[in-house]
């Protein structure tokens, strides 16, 4: 039997839902919709995910002395430079990692740290995430940096495979549990400056109870050969000491492979559903 069809005109106006309110209720759905893309949420499903497809270590810079530290040094260490693809546009995601090293004992008591990175070559920027921030890590904290989350992912705006976004899954890999093996540090970004990104840390009072190591990096697109520049001024009462070095890849990164891409994305999905059968498994 067909169904009856109601008309708005047949129901009684007091039980009527205004045209109005339909209205904006279509409009803050889609909204949503628009806040959860933007925020990376769901981001396996509306986002390309993107490997490094070159890869290099960054030399460690010269070890030099703690100002007043009779001996004590500091160094940057573990560095690296890795970049993924490049999109159809000719630009590629450019990762820049680097640690500060600072020996046990050191008199770092109030001191003043900048640490910079300087991505080299005519139009290369730092990257910004899908929530419109610069792809700079750690972040600012007045309550200290210890206690922050290392990210397993980050999600760049970044345009491949017919997506606006793209999630770089590799680069915790690589990381600490911490962005200090010392407690107290605080951080503030520098002020936006092209091409250029400063990390303005300010360490705790007496000598480093045990060895410092801060480490940090940004992500930067380019449509030239991936280059950086890393230095780290620690400034204390005695003066002023700097460590610098730089690292490049051998050269601009082929296109993207979307197909082998998407090859590796669905082995992934299909080890994640893989992982969670099993776990439901061992679970009942």
């Amino acid at each position: 039997m067909k169904r009856p069809s109601i008309k708005r005109s047949d129901v009684p106006a007091d039980e009527r839902i205004p045209r109005g309110a339909i209205i904006i209720v279509v409009v803050g759905l889609v909204a949503t919709l628009a806040a959860a893309l933007l925020s990376g949420g769901g981001s396996s499903g509306e986002a390309a995910h993107l490997e490094f497809v070159q890869s290099r270590k960054i030399p460690d810079s010269k070890a030099v002395e703690v100002p007043g530290g009779k001996g004590y040094k500091m160094q940057l260490v573990k560095g690296k430079i890795q970049a993924t693809g490049s999109n159809v546009a000719g630009y590629q995601l450019f990762r820049v990692l680097s640690t500060l090293k600072i020996d046990k004992g050191a008199p770092i008591g109030g001191g003043r740290l900048v640490c910079s990175t300087h991505g080299l070559g005519v139009g290369t920027l730092i990257a910004q995430s899908s929530g419109g921030l610069r792809m700079l890590y750690p972040r600012s904290s007045e309550n200290g940096i210890y206690g922050q989350p290392i990210p397993e992912t980050v999600l760049a705006q970044f345009s491949s495979h017919g997506y606006e976004l793209a999630v770089l899954e590799e680069v915790f890999e690589d990381m600490p549990a911490h962005w200090t093996t010392i407690k107290g540090v605080k951080l503030e970004w520098g002020e936006y400056e092209e091409g250029t990104e400063n990390l303005h840390y300010f360490l705790p009072d007496g000598k480093a109870k045990e060895t410092v190591e801060l480490p940090f990096y940004s992500i930067w697109k380019s449509t030239k050969k991936p280059a950086a520049q890393i230095s780290c001024t620690l400034e204390v009462s005695a003066g002023k000491a700097t460590a610098e070095t730089e690292g490049a890849l051998p050269r601009i990164s082929p296109p993207i492979d979307e197909e082998a891409e998407e090859e590796a994305e669905e082995q992934r999905e299909e080890e994640a559903e893989s992982a969670e059968e099993k776990e439901s498994e061992e679970g009942g």
